[in-house]
């Protein structure tokens, strides 16, 4: 071999050497780049694992818990109340009915006040003719009439006084009894649908509870594929050690060709079967980066899928993304709204039932009082009416006349008495009625419908709450899942670049394979120049791909299984002393 065509030879090598180095360069970069930020995703992807992870016991915590809870009772509350408004709207008809009774009465005792006029007009007649007489019949029958006038004026008062109450009571019954009509089947139907809505909604979060830790573990999965991606990647940096000892065996083989004496060694074998060595480990750098880079694209391929289907599987659970309060909530919560509804129209319903009980008591208090006065004016009026009787006695024959009429108006008087005396146990009836109709109907009480409603508003609010933090985790989800998505198909297209590396590499090899043929025998099999092979570039390898190809390629040998340090370069000496084997 001509020392011209050594140097040729020597040259190529190291241009091939360089050529690869530079090559593999740009891809080794890429595998670090997207390694990097494939390992900025996985936190994130801890995060939700972990905030999800939380969400699905928020579903079990004690706020959600007490506010189920509650909303059981309510029910109970609501459909109680429905049972109830037909006993209150009786109640309410019966106590209307007390109260007709009164009146009846009352207008019976004006009648007959009426009547006690009449007859005190008469009085006033029949006195006037018997002035004559000496007697001052005149100012005796002036005094019956305004004893008569107040007694009718009282009466008038009184009825005027319970014929507002009655109003009262009869507008309370009909409105009661029409809301009782309205609405009573409503009420069942809302507790009943809100009990019902109760236990769809607990096997509901138990689903979703499931759900919320399935998605916490897919997103450690997701996390974890990453990180075995990331780990994967070391392919780049594996494959550019694989590359750097090709280099370094190949410089071997230009040294070689180009030893430092100007002698012309024999055909070097050695640098040729160092050429064919590496042409080998080429192929094998380029079998091993082929199929571990295109294992990571699919790889990310795969976990790209999963990260987009994890949003899908939020959206699936809880209602497309941006809808408020929990969509899996929306059903309850148009119950409860409804239930409020109808409790604010019960509420205005039994505010005008309660004004009118609160105006019985204070009425009947009333109505006893003026009962007392009318008394004690028929009783005036009644000894007046026997002093009438007397006097016409006296008179004889001339006072038959005021005598009759005498005796009609203390009849009156007399009936009158008696209608009054049977007021007061009437009224303390209707009292008694109401009290037992105001116990009856705590239910309906507006204050405890105002609490009602407000333990209905503070369940939603405790709902809502919840929906809002599954909301906003959800649009994290998306956020975070879409991010993480993008990110692996950007990866996948960056390392899609492995390709050309790879025909670079096949090529490189068969370069390398063609050299080899140049420059000598590299078929010719010799233990020496294997045991120097074994000597300069077995210990320089740092995979045990690596030492299999060379093996292979040597034969083996059990005193380079196991070689410390790499050794140090060798000399062009020792590899031109190593041609002449």
């Amino acid at each position: 071999m001509t020392t011209t065509f050594s140097h040729s030879l020597a040259w190529e090598l190291r241009r091939n050497a360089d050529s690869i180095s530079q090559t593999f360069a740009q891809c080794e970069q890429t595998c670090l780049d997207v390694g990097a930020r494939l390992g900025d995703a996985i936190p994130g992807l801890s995060d939700l694992a972990a905030l999800f992870e939380a969400l699905s016991r928020s579903l079990e915590g004690e706020d959600i818990r007490a506010a189920g809870l509650d909303l059981a009772a309510i029910a109970r509350e609501l459909e109680r109340s429905a049972d109830e408004l037909t006993e209150e709207t009786g109640a309410l008809a019966d106590l209307v009915g007390l109260n007709r009774a009164i009146a009846l009465q009352i207008s019976k005792l004006l009648i007959s006040i009426r009547t006690i006029n009449a007859l005190v007009f008469n009085v006033k007649i029949e006195a006037a003719s018997l002035n004559e007489s000496g007697d001052d019949m005149s100012a005796f029958a002036g005094g019956l009439q305004q004893l008569a006038l107040r007694a009718q004026h009282a009466l008038d008062e009184y009825q005027q006084t319970h014929g507002k109450l009655f109003e009262l009571l009869r507008a309370s019954s009909e409105a009661q009894a029409g809301f009782q009509r309205s609405h009573q089947a409503s009420l069942k139907s809302i507790a009943a649908e809100i009990a019902d809505s109760l236990s769809a909604v607990a096997a509901r979060r138990r689903e979703i509870g499931e759900a919320l830790q399935g998605i916490s573990a897919q997103s450690q999965q997701i996390g974890a594929q990453i990180g075995q991606c990331v780990v994967a990647l070391q392919v780049g940096d594996s494959t550019r050690q694989r590359i750097e000892h090709v280099h370094y065996a190949l410089g071997l083989s230009a040294d070689n060709l180009e030893p430092e004496s100007a002698q012309d060694p024999e055909p070097p074998d050695l640098a040729a079967r160092i050429c064919r060595l590496q042409a080998l480990q080429l192929d094998g750098a380029l079998d091993e980066f082929t199929r571990e880079m295109g294992a990571v694209s699919v790889s990310l391929r795969g976990v790209a899928g999963d990260a987009g289907a994890l949003a899908g599987r939020g959206r699936s659970l809880f209602g497309a993304s941006g809808r408020g309060g929990g969509s899996f909530l929306e059903g309850l919560e148009r119950k409860l709204e409804a239930a409020r509804a109808i409790v604010g129209e019960c509420r205005r319903a039994r505010a005008v039932v309660d004004r009118a009980a609160a105006a019985v008591g204070a009425t009947m208090a009333d109505l006893h009082q003026r009962t007392e006065g009318l008394s004690q004016i028929v009783v005036d009026v009644t000894m007046i009416g026997t002093n009438a009787v007397l006097k016409s006695s006296r008179l004889g024959d001339r006072g038959k006349g005021l005598n009759v009429i005498a005796q009609e108006l203390r009849n009156y008087a007399a009936r009158i008495v008696e209608g009054i005396r049977e007021l007061p146990p009437a009224l303390s009836e209707v009292v008694a009625f109401v009290e037992r109709f105001s116990e009856a109907g705590q239910a309906h009480d507006s204050e405890r419908l105002t609490t009602l409603d407000r333990r209905m508003t503070a369940a939603i609010g405790a709902f809502n709450s919840n929906g809002k933090e599954m909301t906003a985790a959800l649009h994290r989800l998306d956020g975070e899942a879409a991010s993480v998505r993008d990110l692996l198909e950007r990866a996948v297209a960056m390392l899609g670049a492995h390709e050309d590396i790879g025909a670079t590499l096949r090529s490189a090899a068969a370069a390398v394979d063609e050299l080899s043929a140049r420059i000598g025998d590299a078929d010719r099999e010799s233990p020496d120049i294997d045991a120097v092979l074994n000597r300069l570039l077995r210990a320089k390898y740092t995979m045990a791909s690596e030492r299999q190809i060379h093996d292979a390629f040597t034969g083996g040998d059990d005193d380079f299984a196991e070689l410390p340090e790499a050794a140090a370069a060798p000399d062009v000496e020792e590899l031109a002393e190593a041609c002449l084997f």
